[in-house]
């Protein structure tokens, strides 16, 4: 399967609940706190990545949620997310990290949505050579019943990352 560029460049900052505690748990009605959470969050993101675990990185997606990465199927919900994200890891090259560089929060305070870059580390699956891709990524969050903030919609997609927000 090509990159699953990760699948999870997904992005930032999904706010589970295993990665930030009462934390996470934000009124929808301050959306100042909902972009403090999930900034913060990707840190935690971040380190899940790193830790090779990938229940934890699944962790940050809501239920039903779907990935879109360059040259896969859509993953639809925890099975596949899980899967996608074992499957990269498998790679003893593969590294990912990402940061948002804008995050918004909808004046209803039921959705939020960042965007930013992200780079991976993976082995060509033809040559085996190490390949590092840049690119940028759109993540969709929604508060959960337990008003922890999830993703729910990522997508990605290879390619020079645009200028930094204003």
């Amino acid at each position: 399967m090509k990159s699953l560029s990760l699948l999870l460049c997904l992005a930032p900052a999904a706010l589970a609940a295993s990665c930030g505690g009462a934390d996470t748990m934000i009124p929808k009605s301050d959306p100042a706190r909902v972009v403090d959470a999930i900034k913060a969050d990707e840190v935690h993101w971040n380190a899940d990545w790193k830790s090779g675990d990938p229940d934890k990185v699944a962790a940050h997606f809501g239920p039903g949620a779907v990935v879109m990465a360059p040259g896969a199927p859509p993953m639809v919900g925890d099975a596949a997310i899980k899967g996608g994200v074992q499957q990269v890891m498998n790679d003893p090259t593969f590294s990912f990290t990402f940061a948002s560089d804008k995050v918004d929060v909808a004046s209803s305070g039921d959705l939020a949505a960042s965007r930013g870059v992200y780079t991976e580390t993976r082995s060509d699956p033809s040559t085996k050579a190490k390949v590092t891709t840049t690119g940028t990524f759109v993540t969709v969050y929604k508060p959960q019943a337990d008003g922890v903030w999830r993703a729910v919609w990522d997508i990605s997609t290879p390619g020079v990352p645009p200028p930094p927000a204003p």
